[in-house]
């Protein structure tokens, strides 16, 4: 190769030797304020960090189902002010539930309409509960379909055998 090259310099350059990995030891002493804290989770020293607690928490607050229940209490406390202007039937009353039904009843039915999203409700119903619905979504998507080619007919007609049609 080269003249004047060294060759253990030429394997070491080839084959460099893995650097070690510098051992880093974090001292966590959930007491002391100044101390370091792990990322993450580590349950076997029982430390966890309150940022991660509330990430989770503030996913969960804004997840579709969340936001659907919040609908069902703002339907509720509207369905209350129509049930207390019908009980007092004063004008302020009635003027108040004028105002906040509608405005409850369209919170709950946006949502309604994102906790659904495009599934029918009976899916969204039962994977809400923990069961397994996949048949519910396959007729579903089918009913669609079927409604679609009764509609507009099958584009595909011309392109499937005889014996399908």
């Amino acid at each position: 190769m080269l003249p004047d090259a060294d060759p253990d310099q030429v394997s070491r350059a080839i084959r460099p030797e893995p650097e070690p990995e510098p051992q880093t030891t974090l001292e966590v002493d959930p007491d002391n304020p100044d101390a370091e804290w792990l990322l993450g989770d580590d349950p076997e020293a029982e430390v966890t960090r309150i940022a991660d607690r509330r990430s989770v928490i503030k996913r969960r607050a804004r997840s579709e189902g969340a936001q659907f229940v919040y609908g069902l209490l703002v339907l509720a406390g509207s369905l209350g002010a129509v049930a207390l202007a019908a009980t007092i039937r004063t004008w302020p009353f009635i003027a108040v539930a004028a105002v906040v039904f509608p405005l409850g009843m369209l919170w709950f039915r946006k949502s309604w309409r994102r906790w659904l999203g495009s599934a029918p409700y009976t899916y969204r119903l039962l994977t809400s509960l923990g069961e397994d619905a996949e048949n519910v979504l396959v007729a579903h998507e089918t009913k669609k379909r079927d409604k679609y080619v009764k509609q507009i007919g099958d584009l595909y007609e011309h392109t499937r055998p005889k014996d399908e049609r």
